[in-house]
Protein backbone atom coordinates (compact mmCIF):
# COMPACT_ATOMS: atom_id res chain seq x y z
CA UNK A 1 0.00 0.00 0.00
CA UNK A 2 1.01 3.58 -0.56
CA UNK A 3 1.52 5.11 2.87
CA UNK A 4 3.05 8.37 1.69
CA UNK A 5 -0.14 10.37 2.05
CA UNK A 6 -0.57 10.28 5.81
CA UNK A 7 0.01 14.03 5.89
CA UNK A 8 -3.52 14.27 4.48
CA UNK A 9 -5.98 13.98 7.35
CA UNK A 10 -9.71 14.03 7.08
CA UNK A 11 -10.22 14.52 10.75
CA UNK A 12 -13.59 16.17 10.69
CA UNK A 13 -14.53 15.97 14.34
CA UNK A 14 -18.00 17.29 14.74
CA UNK A 15 -20.66 17.28 17.35
CA UNK A 16 -23.99 17.48 15.62
CA UNK A 17 -26.74 16.79 18.12
CA UNK A 18 -30.39 16.90 17.17
CA UNK A 19 -33.03 18.11 19.57
CA UNK A 20 -34.76 14.73 19.34
CA UNK A 21 -31.47 12.99 20.23
CA UNK A 22 -30.24 15.51 22.76
CA UNK A 23 -28.46 13.76 25.63
CA UNK A 24 -29.42 14.22 29.25
CA UNK A 25 -27.26 16.26 31.60
CA UNK A 26 -25.45 13.08 32.64
CA UNK A 27 -24.60 12.01 29.08
CA UNK A 28 -21.69 13.13 26.98
CA UNK A 29 -22.51 14.50 23.48
CA UNK A 30 -21.87 12.25 20.48
CA UNK A 31 -19.29 13.21 17.88
CA UNK A 32 -18.32 11.47 14.65
CA UNK A 33 -14.68 11.36 13.63
CA UNK A 34 -13.74 10.64 10.01
CA UNK A 35 -10.05 9.85 9.54
CA UNK A 36 -7.74 8.46 6.86
CA UNK A 37 -6.15 5.08 7.55
CA UNK A 38 -4.42 4.30 4.25
CA UNK A 39 -4.33 4.99 0.53
CA UNK A 40 -3.61 3.25 -2.77
CA UNK A 41 -2.54 4.90 -6.02
CA UNK A 42 -3.38 3.35 -9.38
CA UNK A 43 -1.59 4.90 -12.36
CA UNK A 44 -3.80 5.15 -15.44
CA UNK A 45 -4.22 7.60 -18.30
CA UNK A 46 -7.96 8.09 -18.50
CA UNK A 47 -11.12 8.30 -16.42
CA UNK A 48 -11.70 5.48 -13.93
CA UNK A 49 -14.71 4.61 -11.79
CA UNK A 50 -14.53 2.37 -8.75
CA UNK A 51 -16.46 -0.88 -9.14
CA UNK A 52 -15.41 -3.16 -6.28
CA UNK A 53 -12.72 -4.00 -3.73
CA UNK A 54 -11.74 -7.37 -2.27
CA UNK A 55 -9.74 -6.67 0.93
CA UNK A 56 -9.18 -10.40 1.52
CA UNK A 57 -7.44 -11.04 -1.81
CA UNK A 58 -6.27 -7.41 -2.03
CA UNK A 59 -7.82 -6.85 -5.43
CA UNK A 60 -9.53 -3.81 -6.99
CA UNK A 61 -11.90 -3.56 -9.97
CA UNK A 62 -12.06 -0.24 -11.85
CA UNK A 63 -13.92 0.76 -15.01
CA UNK A 64 -12.98 3.10 -17.83
CA UNK A 65 -16.41 4.16 -19.18
CA UNK A 66 -14.88 5.91 -22.19
CA UNK A 67 -12.99 2.87 -23.50
CA UNK A 68 -15.09 0.06 -22.01
CA UNK A 69 -12.10 -1.31 -20.09
CA UNK A 70 -12.29 -3.22 -16.82
CA UNK A 71 -9.03 -2.90 -14.92
CA UNK A 72 -7.98 -5.39 -12.23
CA UNK A 73 -5.21 -4.28 -9.85
CA UNK A 74 -3.71 -5.32 -6.53
CA UNK A 75 -3.36 -3.12 -3.43
CA UNK A 76 0.04 -1.89 -4.67
CA UNK A 77 -1.70 -0.38 -7.72
CA UNK A 78 -0.09 -2.92 -10.06
CA UNK A 79 -2.14 -3.65 -13.19
CA UNK A 80 -2.95 -7.37 -13.20
CA UNK A 81 -5.43 -7.48 -16.09
CA UNK A 82 -6.70 -4.89 -18.58
CA UNK A 83 -9.89 -6.26 -20.10
CA UNK A 84 -11.67 -4.66 -23.06
CA UNK A 85 -15.34 -5.50 -22.54
CA UNK A 86 -17.33 -3.23 -24.87
CA UNK A 87 -18.73 -4.60 -28.11
CA UNK A 88 -20.70 -7.51 -29.51
CA UNK A 89 -18.31 -10.38 -28.84
CA UNK A 90 -19.53 -13.18 -26.62
CA UNK A 91 -17.22 -12.21 -23.74
CA UNK A 92 -18.12 -8.49 -23.87
CA UNK A 93 -20.85 -6.70 -21.91
CA UNK A 94 -22.31 -4.90 -24.94
CA UNK A 95 -22.72 -1.14 -25.18
CA UNK A 96 -22.63 -0.65 -21.40
CA UNK A 97 -23.38 -2.68 -18.27
CA UNK A 98 -26.31 -2.05 -15.97
CA UNK A 99 -24.20 -2.52 -12.84
CA UNK A 100 -20.57 -2.41 -11.79
CA UNK A 101 -18.62 -5.66 -11.77
CA UNK A 102 -18.51 -7.24 -8.33
CA UNK A 103 -16.17 -9.79 -6.80
CA UNK A 104 -17.40 -13.27 -5.89
CA UNK A 105 -16.19 -15.49 -3.06
CA UNK A 106 -14.16 -17.64 -5.48
CA UNK A 107 -12.19 -14.69 -6.82
CA UNK A 108 -14.24 -14.39 -10.01
CA UNK A 109 -16.37 -11.33 -10.73
CA UNK A 110 -19.78 -10.82 -12.32
CA UNK A 111 -21.83 -8.01 -13.81
CA UNK A 112 -25.37 -7.51 -15.07
CA UNK A 113 -26.35 -5.87 -18.34
CA UNK A 114 -28.05 -6.20 -21.70
CA UNK A 115 -26.42 -9.61 -22.08
CA UNK A 116 -27.89 -10.72 -18.77
CA UNK A 117 -25.69 -12.28 -16.12
CA UNK A 118 -21.99 -12.66 -16.94
CA UNK A 119 -19.33 -14.24 -14.75
CA UNK A 120 -15.64 -13.77 -15.51
CA UNK A 121 -12.45 -15.32 -14.19
CA UNK A 122 -9.72 -13.06 -12.76
CA UNK A 123 -8.05 -13.12 -16.20
CA UNK A 124 -11.18 -11.67 -17.82
CA UNK A 125 -12.20 -14.93 -19.48
CA UNK A 126 -15.96 -15.47 -19.66
CA UNK A 127 -16.87 -18.39 -17.38
CA UNK A 128 -20.64 -18.30 -17.50
CA UNK A 129 -23.36 -16.30 -19.25
CA UNK A 130 -27.13 -16.31 -18.79
CA UNK A 131 -29.17 -14.08 -21.13
CA UNK A 132 -32.21 -12.20 -19.89
CA UNK A 133 -35.26 -14.39 -20.44
CA UNK A 134 -37.59 -11.46 -21.17
CA UNK A 135 -38.65 -10.95 -24.78
CA UNK A 136 -38.22 -7.20 -24.50
CA UNK A 137 -35.12 -6.28 -22.50
CA UNK A 138 -35.62 -3.00 -20.60
CA UNK A 139 -33.34 -0.10 -21.38
CA UNK A 140 -32.16 0.40 -17.81
CA UNK A 141 -30.15 3.48 -16.93
CA UNK A 142 -26.84 1.76 -16.18
CA UNK A 143 -23.74 3.00 -14.43
CA UNK A 144 -20.74 0.75 -13.74
CA UNK A 145 -19.65 2.55 -10.59
CA UNK A 146 -19.81 2.06 -6.83
CA UNK A 147 -22.85 4.31 -6.33
CA UNK A 148 -24.94 1.81 -8.34
CA UNK A 149 -24.78 -1.21 -6.02
CA UNK A 150 -25.75 -4.86 -6.45
CA UNK A 151 -27.00 -7.02 -3.56
CA UNK A 152 -27.88 -10.70 -3.22
CA UNK A 153 -31.44 -11.67 -2.24
CA UNK A 154 -31.72 -15.43 -2.04
CA UNK A 155 -30.69 -16.68 -5.48
CA UNK A 156 -31.34 -13.34 -7.21
CA UNK A 157 -29.33 -10.16 -7.61
CA UNK A 158 -30.95 -6.86 -6.66
CA UNK A 159 -30.04 -3.67 -8.53
CA UNK A 160 -31.35 -0.29 -9.62
CA UNK A 161 -33.82 -0.80 -12.45
CA UNK A 162 -35.47 2.33 -13.80
CA UNK A 163 -36.30 2.98 -17.44
CA UNK A 164 -36.42 6.68 -18.40
CA UNK A 165 -39.15 6.12 -20.99
CA UNK A 166 -42.12 3.80 -21.10
CA UNK A 167 -45.77 3.65 -22.08
CA UNK A 168 -46.52 7.02 -20.45
CA UNK A 169 -44.74 10.37 -20.57
CA UNK A 170 -43.50 12.28 -17.55
CA UNK A 171 -46.34 14.76 -18.08
CA UNK A 172 -48.95 12.09 -17.24
CA UNK A 173 -49.93 10.96 -13.71
CA UNK A 174 -49.83 7.33 -14.91
CA UNK A 175 -46.06 7.66 -15.40
CA UNK A 176 -45.55 8.05 -11.64
CA UNK A 177 -48.16 5.44 -10.77
CA UNK A 178 -46.28 2.85 -12.87
CA UNK A 179 -42.72 4.01 -12.21
CA UNK A 180 -40.59 1.23 -10.69
CA UNK A 181 -37.29 1.71 -8.91
CA UNK A 182 -35.58 -1.66 -8.52
CA UNK A 183 -35.19 -5.01 -10.27
CA UNK A 184 -33.87 -8.50 -9.64
CA UNK A 185 -32.18 -10.90 -12.04
CA UNK A 186 -31.77 -14.63 -11.52
CA UNK A 187 -28.30 -15.80 -12.69
CA UNK A 188 -29.56 -19.32 -13.49
CA UNK A 189 -32.81 -18.65 -15.38
CA UNK A 190 -32.24 -15.08 -16.54
CA UNK A 191 -35.65 -14.16 -15.10
CA UNK A 192 -35.98 -10.41 -14.68
CA UNK A 193 -38.41 -8.93 -12.17
CA UNK A 194 -39.07 -5.22 -11.75
CA UNK A 195 -40.69 -3.93 -8.56
CA UNK A 196 -41.00 -1.16 -5.95
CA UNK A 197 -43.35 1.59 -7.07
CA UNK A 198 -43.13 5.12 -5.77
CA UNK A 199 -44.62 5.31 -2.28
CA UNK A 200 -47.76 7.34 -1.63
CA UNK A 201 -45.58 9.75 0.36
CA UNK A 202 -43.22 10.24 -2.58
CA UNK A 203 -42.14 13.74 -3.53
CA UNK A 204 -42.87 12.77 -7.15
CA UNK A 205 -46.60 12.40 -6.56
CA UNK A 206 -47.18 16.14 -6.25
CA UNK A 207 -48.55 16.64 -9.77
CA UNK A 208 -45.37 18.08 -11.26
CA UNK A 209 -43.26 16.56 -14.04
CA UNK A 210 -39.79 15.21 -13.23
CA UNK A 211 -36.93 13.85 -15.30
CA UNK A 212 -35.32 10.47 -14.64
CA UNK A 213 -32.00 11.92 -13.31
CA UNK A 214 -33.98 13.41 -10.40
CA UNK A 215 -35.56 10.01 -9.63
CA UNK A 216 -32.47 7.80 -9.37
CA UNK A 217 -32.84 5.45 -6.40
CA UNK A 218 -30.15 4.30 -4.01
CA UNK A 219 -30.58 1.38 -1.65
CA UNK A 220 -28.95 -0.51 1.20
CA UNK A 221 -29.84 -3.99 2.41
CA UNK A 222 -29.62 -5.29 5.98
CA UNK A 223 -31.15 -8.74 6.43
CA UNK A 224 -34.78 -8.44 5.39
CA UNK A 225 -34.76 -4.64 5.71
CA UNK A 226 -34.46 -2.59 2.54
CA UNK A 227 -33.55 1.10 2.87
CA UNK A 228 -34.27 3.29 -0.17
CA UNK A 229 -33.75 6.91 -1.17
CA UNK A 230 -35.00 8.36 -4.46
CA UNK A 231 -32.98 11.19 -5.95
CA UNK A 232 -34.37 14.57 -5.02
CA UNK A 233 -36.99 13.10 -2.66
CA UNK A 234 -35.88 14.09 0.89
CA UNK A 235 -37.29 10.90 2.48
CA UNK A 236 -35.69 7.64 3.59
CA UNK A 237 -38.00 4.67 2.99
CA UNK A 238 -37.81 1.40 4.90
CA UNK A 239 -39.33 -1.77 3.40
CA UNK A 240 -39.52 -5.38 4.48
CA UNK A 241 -38.56 -7.77 1.70
CA UNK A 242 -41.57 -9.99 2.40
CA UNK A 243 -43.89 -7.19 1.25
CA UNK A 244 -42.59 -4.18 -0.67
CA UNK A 245 -46.03 -2.90 -1.70
CA UNK A 246 -45.70 -0.09 0.85
CA UNK A 247 -42.95 1.13 3.18
CA UNK A 248 -43.15 0.13 6.83
CA UNK A 249 -41.58 3.48 7.77
CA UNK A 250 -40.90 6.82 6.10
CA UNK A 251 -38.30 9.16 7.63
CA UNK A 252 -37.67 12.68 6.44
CA UNK A 253 -33.90 12.89 6.34
CA UNK A 254 -32.50 15.57 8.62
CA UNK A 255 -30.15 17.31 6.21
CA UNK A 256 -28.30 20.41 7.30
CA UNK A 257 -29.43 21.99 4.02
CA UNK A 258 -31.60 20.47 1.31
CA UNK A 259 -33.68 21.98 -1.52
CA UNK A 260 -35.71 19.32 -3.37
CA UNK A 261 -36.32 19.68 -7.08
CA UNK A 262 -39.53 21.51 -7.93
CA UNK A 263 -40.22 19.79 -11.25
CA UNK A 264 -42.17 21.49 -14.00
CA UNK A 265 -45.81 22.00 -14.77
CA UNK A 266 -46.84 19.04 -16.97
CA UNK A 267 -47.84 21.38 -19.79
CA UNK A 268 -44.32 22.85 -19.84
CA UNK A 269 -42.41 19.55 -19.73
CA UNK A 270 -40.47 18.36 -22.76
CA UNK A 271 -41.79 14.82 -23.02
CA UNK A 272 -39.29 13.86 -25.75
CA UNK A 273 -36.14 14.90 -23.91
CA UNK A 274 -34.39 14.20 -20.62
CA UNK A 275 -33.06 17.22 -18.77
CA UNK A 276 -30.80 17.49 -15.74
CA UNK A 277 -31.83 20.01 -13.09
CA UNK A 278 -28.54 20.97 -11.42
CA UNK A 279 -30.41 23.11 -8.88
CA UNK A 280 -32.21 20.11 -7.36
CA UNK A 281 -30.85 18.60 -4.18
CA UNK A 282 -30.47 14.83 -4.38
CA UNK A 283 -29.09 11.79 -2.61
CA UNK A 284 -26.34 10.29 -4.75
CA UNK A 285 -25.59 7.10 -2.82
CA UNK A 286 -26.69 5.17 0.26
CA UNK A 287 -24.23 2.88 2.06
CA UNK A 288 -24.67 0.66 5.09
CA UNK A 289 -21.68 0.61 7.46
CA UNK A 290 -22.50 -1.81 10.28
CA UNK A 291 -25.38 0.01 12.04
CA UNK A 292 -24.83 3.34 10.29
CA UNK A 293 -26.45 4.60 7.10
CA UNK A 294 -24.29 6.94 5.03
CA UNK A 295 -26.09 9.13 2.49
CA UNK A 296 -23.92 11.20 0.14
CA UNK A 297 -25.98 14.13 -1.09
CA UNK A 298 -25.89 17.47 -2.80
CA UNK A 299 -28.08 20.10 -1.09
CA UNK A 300 -29.25 21.84 -4.28
CA UNK A 301 -29.76 25.60 -4.65
CA UNK A 302 -31.84 27.92 -2.49
CA UNK A 303 -34.83 29.64 -4.19
CA UNK A 304 -32.87 32.73 -5.22
CA UNK A 305 -30.03 30.77 -6.79
CA UNK A 306 -32.51 28.37 -8.38
CA UNK A 307 -34.19 31.33 -10.06
CA UNK A 308 -30.81 32.57 -11.26
CA UNK A 309 -30.09 29.10 -12.64
CA UNK A 310 -33.42 28.89 -14.46
CA UNK A 311 -32.96 32.32 -16.03
CA UNK A 312 -29.23 32.08 -16.64
CA UNK A 313 -28.01 34.24 -19.49
CA UNK A 314 -24.35 34.61 -18.60
CA UNK A 315 -21.44 32.18 -18.50
CA UNK A 316 -22.74 28.79 -17.37
CA UNK A 317 -19.29 27.59 -16.28
CA UNK A 318 -18.68 30.62 -14.07
CA UNK A 319 -22.11 30.31 -12.48
CA UNK A 320 -21.69 26.60 -11.72
CA UNK A 321 -18.22 27.22 -10.28
CA UNK A 322 -19.78 29.78 -7.95
CA UNK A 323 -22.50 27.32 -6.94
CA UNK A 324 -19.97 24.52 -6.40
CA UNK A 325 -18.16 26.69 -3.88
CA UNK A 326 -21.39 27.70 -2.18
CA UNK A 327 -23.18 24.33 -2.05
CA UNK A 328 -20.75 21.53 -1.28
CA UNK A 329 -21.45 17.80 -1.35
CA UNK A 330 -22.19 16.38 2.08
CA UNK A 331 -22.29 13.12 4.00
CA UNK A 332 -25.32 12.50 6.19
CA UNK A 333 -24.71 9.79 8.80
CA UNK A 334 -27.84 8.22 10.29
CA UNK A 335 -28.75 5.36 12.57
CA UNK A 336 -31.05 2.59 11.36
CA UNK A 337 -34.10 4.60 12.46
CA UNK A 338 -33.11 7.44 10.14
CA UNK A 339 -32.02 9.79 12.93
CA UNK A 340 -29.13 12.08 12.11
CA UNK A 341 -25.89 11.44 13.96
CA UNK A 342 -23.75 13.77 11.87
CA UNK A 343 -23.82 15.81 8.68
CA UNK A 344 -20.47 16.90 7.35
CA UNK A 345 -18.90 18.32 4.25
CA UNK A 346 -17.19 15.68 2.11
CA UNK A 347 -13.47 16.55 1.88
CA UNK A 348 -12.29 17.70 -1.53
CA UNK A 349 -10.03 14.68 -1.94
CA UNK A 350 -12.92 12.21 -1.85
CA UNK A 351 -15.40 11.40 -4.61
CA UNK A 352 -18.81 12.59 -3.46
CA UNK A 353 -20.56 9.29 -4.20
CA UNK A 354 -18.11 6.49 -4.98
CA UNK A 355 -17.62 4.69 -1.69
CA UNK A 356 -17.72 1.02 -0.70
CA UNK A 357 -17.86 -0.91 2.56
CA UNK A 358 -16.22 -4.30 2.27
CA UNK A 359 -15.07 -6.74 4.99
CA UNK A 360 -15.24 -4.05 7.66
CA UNK A 361 -13.35 -1.51 5.55
CA UNK A 362 -14.70 1.75 4.10
CA UNK A 363 -13.08 2.95 0.86
CA UNK A 364 -13.55 6.15 -1.15
CA UNK A 365 -12.36 6.86 -4.67
CA UNK A 366 -10.46 10.11 -5.13
CA UNK A 367 -12.37 13.03 -6.57
CA UNK A 368 -11.88 13.85 -10.25
CA UNK A 369 -9.52 16.81 -10.62
CA UNK A 370 -11.23 19.42 -12.81
CA UNK A 371 -8.30 21.81 -12.67
CA UNK A 372 -5.48 19.51 -13.73
CA UNK A 373 -5.48 16.31 -15.76
CA UNK A 374 -4.01 13.46 -13.73
CA UNK A 375 -2.70 10.08 -14.89
CA UNK A 376 -3.72 8.23 -11.73
CA UNK A 377 -6.55 7.68 -9.27
CA UNK A 378 -6.32 7.08 -5.54
CA UNK A 379 -8.37 5.02 -3.15
CA UNK A 380 -8.62 6.12 0.45
CA UNK A 381 -9.36 3.79 3.33
CA UNK A 382 -11.40 5.83 5.79
CA UNK A 383 -12.39 5.09 9.38
CA UNK A 384 -15.58 6.38 10.98
CA UNK A 385 -15.30 6.56 14.75
CA UNK A 386 -17.94 7.48 17.32
CA UNK A 387 -16.77 9.27 20.45
CA UNK A 388 -18.63 10.00 23.68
Amino acid sequence: MNRTLFSFFLVCSIGVILACNRPSDNEMPISIELSLEDSIQVNYEGLLDLMDIDPTRKRILLHDPQRGIILLTDFSGTHLETMEKRGDNRDNYGMFPWTPAQFMENGHFFLLGFKGYQEFGPDGRLIRSTPVSAKDIPSFSGRAAADNPVAKIGEDYLFRGITPRGEYTKAEPEYYENFQLLATLNPDSGKLHRFLHLANESHFRNGQAYDAPEMMPSFALRGDSLYVTVGTDPNLYLYHLDDTSAPIAVHEMEHTLFFPGQGKAPAEADVKGIAVDASAGRTRSLTLVDTLLLACYHPGFDPLDRERYQNLEGNYGEFMAEMEGKYTDRLLIMNLEGKRLADLEIPNQLDYRQLLYRNGELWFLSRFNKEQEEDFVKLYKVHIGTKN
